[in-house]
């Protein structure tokens, strides 16, 4: 669980845990003009629903075709090995993941901010 301030101000919070079964999984993204809402998309499963919120209104966002994400990654990287396209993520994007990861728990360790370099 943790607070980051991005460059230019953007504020972001977030909690990550698989530990409760039961519970449900989601991702919520709020802008000056609507909300992104994802209900049951934090899974290996093609499930769950993405909308669009503008004040009262309430839009489903098609997102195309659904796929087991797993299955996707893993057909991602072997074409990508095969020099046949690009995995999902980045190997850049591991390295930041992982930077925020550690500053996570730094501050959780130290009670401080703790500012993540660009990478």
């Amino acid at each position: 669980m943790g607070v980051m301030r991005f460059a230019g101000g953007v504020l972001a919070s977030f909690h990550d845990a698989f530990t409760i079964a039961h519970a449900g999984t989601g991702l919520e993204l709020h802008g000056t003009d609507g909300s992104l809402i994802a209900r049951e998309v934090m899974t290996g499963a093609p499930v769950g629903d993405v909308f669009l919120r503008r004040g009262s209104e309430l839009t489903q966002v098609d997102v195309g075709e659904r796929d087991d994400l797993y299955a996707r990654s893993v057909r991602l990287f072997s074409a990508a090995v095969r020099g046949r396209g690009a995995p999902a993520v980045s190997a850049q994007d591991g390295v930041r993941s992982l930077a925020v990861a550690l500053a996570v728990v730094e501050s959780a360790r130290s009670g401080r901010l703790v500012t993540v370099a660009p990478v």
